[in-house]
């Protein structure tokens, strides 16, 4: 794991434990349609309109993967953004669908809830179901994709994209994982955790923007203002010392000039 994500990672953390003790100290700021919760809409719909502005204005110097992923995550943001404010039921005083067991379904996360329930009500069979069904699909997931599996780890590990995106998903389901337990401090931590987690999608997106920018300097068609920028600018030493060779042998001919008497007045 590079430095960078160490660092973003023990960020994080101490932005979540930060949050957390403040929300246990003014649980005001943390109850449904309060300052907490707006403040994760609004950056839910930032991050999504930003991954999607960043698929259509940089195609060209994004992967085909990288496209893929940050439409996927503008969709994901998108679901989240609309969950917050419960598909627009709170602001056009919508009544949404009751849910077996208690509560409205006005979110995504309660698609999980549903599920927990209906295992819940199954007993031992259901979970016993669920938990094969779980394996069997990882297993042909595995066997599918066994060449690339391998490399998803040392690229989550290796790039900011990625691993921003990780710490995302895996707050995103910590968050939902919280919903089912019924605790005043495990509500407290999901706010804090979906708040945190739109933060964090931003940076994910503006992280990508950086490394695409670095991308279109490297490779700059020869002509353009960033090719001269880079030559002007050489980063590697080695092209440093090699423009000083070629700026040798190109006054190399004056100096012969000189020799031979034909000096300018």
């Amino acid at each position: 794991m590079s430095r960078e994500n160490v660092a973003f990672f023990c960020s994080v953390a101490a932005g979540v434990a930060l949050f957390f003790a403040i929300g246990l100290s003014r649980p005001d700021l943390l109850v449904e349609d309060n300052l907490v919760e707006n403040l994760g809409v609004i950056g839910f719909g930032t991050a999504s309109l930003l991954a999607l502005g960043t698929a259509i204005r940089r195609r060209v110097s994004l992967s085909s993967i990288e496209t893929i992923t940050l439409v996927c995550t503008s969709g994901l943001c998108l679901i989240l953004f609309l969950s917050e404010i419960s598909f627009g039921a709170r602001i056009f005083d919508v009544q949404m669908p009751k849910m077996r067991g208690g509560g409205e379904f006005d979110g995504g996360h309660d698609i999980i809830i549903v599920v927990f329930r209906l295992l819940r009500d199954s007993g031992p069979a259901g979970y016993l179901a669920a938990a094969l069904l779980c394996l069997t699909a990882a297993a042909v997931l595995l066997y599918t994709f066994q060449q690339k599996v391998w490399a998803v780890p040392h690229r989550i590990f290796a790039r900011a994209f990625e691993c921003r995106l990780a710490v995302a998903v895996a707050m995103l389901a910590s968050a939902v994982t919280l919903d089912l337990v019924t605790s005043y401090k495990a509500a407290i931590l999901e706010e804090v955790l979906e708040f945190g987690a739109s933060g964090v999608l931003i940076l994910a997106v503006t992280a990508l923007w950086r490394e695409t920018g670095s991308k279109a300097v490297e490779h700059a068609p020869p002509g353009s203002s960033r090719a001269r920028d880079q030559r002007l600018h050489p980063r590697d030493p080695r092209r440093a010392d090699h423009l000083d060779r070629h700026s040798l042998n190109v006054r190399r001919p004056s100096r012969r000039r000189d020799k031979l008497g034909f000096r300018g007045e």
